[in-house]
């Protein structure tokens, strides 16, 4: 849930400079209207990641997985995964209009707001797979969240995130710490546009969560 094209204009750049959940609240719901165009262009083509994720979890889980979509903005990571079979997917926003729109693609079993930089809403051990696509920007999720990740999926099961440039050597180091506690251990890295008209690359990482939530505490 964050930024990009020349469309997306102060909005971007407000997005970017984010400092409290009521802030990316106010954002995102009135962005809410054009988020869409905004993000994949007049034509549709220009914001490939949710289908790419969606490919992913695809290749790593039965379409009887449990998904939760953090973040999920819109909903275009969950009308991906609908496309790729899932039925059981569940998505969180800090925005409601946001949400709003995620509702009526009729894709999410349970839809719920939430302040993503604190716990993350769901039961522990509960998901095969917690999706989070373009939400750990500069102003975003903050790297803590991911422990929150690791704790509502069940041992064996899969964290599918994606990071641009601007905070990809934090989140790395973080998850250097999660795999030092055995907490959860990268599987596959890759490279992807996450804009084709600008050239734009995002890393999609897939961990794989090695401890049951007992083992799961807060990395500082």
């Amino acid at each position: 849930m964050e930024t990009e094209p020349d469309g997306a204009g102060t909005y971007a750049a407000r997005a970017r400079a984010l400092t409290s959940a009521d802030e990316a609240r106010e954002l995102y719901d009135a962005w809410a209207p054009t988020y869409d165009t905004d993000l994949a262009g007049p034509d549709g083509d220009d914001y490939p990641l949710p289908g790419i994720v969606a490919d992913v979890v695809a290749r790593l889980q039965d379409r009887s997985a449990d998904v939760l979509d953090v973040a999920c903005g819109t909903g275009l990571v969950g009308a991906a995964l609908a496309r790729q079979g899932f039925r059981s997917v569940d998505g969180l926003d800090v925005s409601r209009r946001m949400l709003a729109r995620a509702r009526a693609r009729q894709v999410y079993h349970d839809l719920g707001p939430a302040d993503l930089g604190q716990r993350v809403p769901g039961a522990a051990d509960k998901f095969g797979v917690v999706t989070c696509v373009n939400a750990f920007g500069t102003g975003h999720l903050p790297r803590s969240a991911l422990v929150e990740f690791a704790r509502v999926v069940h041992r064996g099961g899969h964290v599918v995130l994606t990071v641009g440039d601007d905070r990809r050597d934090e989140i790395e180091r973080h998850v250097q710490q999660l795999a030092a506690r055995r907490v959860a251990r990268v599987v596959e890295t890759s490279e992807v546009l996450l804009h084709p008209s600008t050239g734009e690359q995002h890393v999609v990482a897939v961990l794989e969560v090695v401890a049951s939530s007992a083992g799961v505490r807060p990395v500082r």
